[in-house]
């Protein structure tokens, strides 16, 4: 089931910051996504808030007090994980979307299931 822009704001997730209100409203005012990757797209909000945090503690952390640096090496590597798993949820919520085209490849061909049939079909007819 495909839900309409109008009535997937009705579900806007309680508890949302401000990065990640943005991220859910530019979303779903940009794709028409299934349920599924509404739940995936909810779950990157909060990684999108979560890395707001994250990054507070890194610029207090790295102020020096009496002289001294605080070691904020695991919230730096909590950050690098965080911002792994919302780059492959959104790579995974963008996939997911209904009516909008697949990114390009690197070089600049398509990248969906139905590309890569077409350039295969494309490959063997010139063969």
């Amino acid at each position: 089931m495909i839900m309409e822009g109008s009535e997937m704001a009705a579900d806007f997730p309680l508890g949302l910051g401000d990065r990640g209100a943005r991220l859910w409203t530019e979303c779903v005012d940009l794709w028409q996504l299934t349920p599924a990757h509404l739940v995936l797209l909810e779950e990157a909000c909060r990684i999108a808030d979560r890395l707001d945090v994250l990054n507070t503690m890194i610029v207090r952390g790295s102020e020096q007090v009496n002289g001294e640096v605080a070691d904020i090496s695991g919230v730096l590597a909590e950050s690098r994980q965080q911002q792994g798993a919302l780059r492959t949820l959104v790579a995974e919520i963008r996939q997911g979307q209904v009516g909008f085209p697949p990114a390009p490849s690197s070089d600049g061909e398509a990248t969906g299931v139905s590309d890569l049939t077409a350039r295969i079909a494309r490959k063997q007819a010139e063969g």
